[in-house]
Parts: C-alpha cells; sequence; structure tokens
C-alpha cells in the first residue's frame, strides 16, 4: 500500500474537492442526501476561509495525496458541531482508489492530526447501507447508537 499524507490545498487547487462532489460513483454513498454535489468556483473563497483558515481549530480540511508522486486519492475533514456537541469527521476516497487501504490510511492520519489539535473525540454518524463503517470500526472506533438511518461511531483520542 502507498504511503498517504496529508495536504492542506490552496484556494486554486479547490478544482480536485470540486471533481470528487461532481463525481455520482465518488458520492454515491451520499444517496439519500441527493448524491453529487455542486461546489461552484464562486463558493470556493468562503469555503476555504471556513474549512482551511480555520483559525479557531473547529475545522479541519486536508487532501488526501500518495507520497511518491503527490497525486490526491481523496480528502479528510473534522468539524465541530455544536447541536451535536461533538467533532464530525469525513473520509472520502475517490470511487477509482477505494479498495487499496486509502480509507483506512486517512482516517488514521486525520484521527493523529485531530489529537494533535487538541480533539478528544471524533464520532460520525455512517448511512445504514454505507458498507465504510467497517473501516471506522477497523479503525478502532466503536458503535454508539444505530438507528434505522444510521450508525453513529466514536473514537477517544
Amino acid at each position: 500500500m502507498e504511503k498517504l499524507i496529508l495536504y492542506r490545498p490552496r484556494l486554486e487547487e479547490l478544482d480536485y474537492r470540486q471533481s470528487l462532489l461532481a463525481d455520482p460513483e465518488t458520492m454515491a454513498y451520499n444517496h439519500a442526501y441527493g448524491g453529487a454535489i455542486d461546489f461552484p468556483r464562486e463558493r470556493w473563497a468562503d469555503w476555504y476561509a471556513q474549512w482551511a483558515e480555520d483559525g479557531a481549530g473547529e475545522r479541519f480540511y486536508r487532501y488526501l495525496r500518495r507520497e511518491s508522486d503527490g497525486k490526491p486519492v481523496g480528502e479528510v475533514a473534522y468539524h465541530y458541531d455544536s447541536e451535536f456537541g461533538e467533532s464530525i469527521c469525513d473520509v472520502l476516497v475517490a470511487a477509482q482508489y477505494r479498495g487499496r487501504g486509502y480509507g483506512r490510511q486517512g482516517l488514521e492520519l486525520l484521527c493523529s492530526a485531530a489529537k494533535e489539535n487538541g480533539v478528544k473525540r471524533l464520532v460520525d454518524n455512517i448511512a445504514i447501507d454505507n458498507l465504510s463503517v467497517g473501516l471506522f470500526l477497523r479503525a478502532g472506533f466503536r458503535e454508539r447508537l444505530r438507528n434505522d438511518e444510521y450508525i453513529l461511531v466514536e473514537k477517544e483520542l
């Protein structure tokens, strides 16, 4: 398995994020919420200021890049949700790179970064039909809640 690194993209590099979100196969897990997501260039600056330049440390966003050639294979993020009272994580690997261990490696890198940034626990609510729940469980997350819509997983950092 190729080693991945976390990379903070520059504003002008958000075209990769735009292509990830627009890809129906990559976003198939999001079918219950509309599937692919439009991320037009005119939204980039505001989004970037909120996610990539967050001085408060409540939001974190990075590309997952292969160390060998710098090619992006996905993205990872977390953000503190005040209504939920938890830091919610997100790992998205492009469809063509799935099944290569990138998701697990990305999740481990994200957990390490969150811990370094003072986050004590990460959670994620995963759609009940999303197979990635196994990825989270293998990475040390535990199931906290299950209902008809989602499985809530958590990991103490």
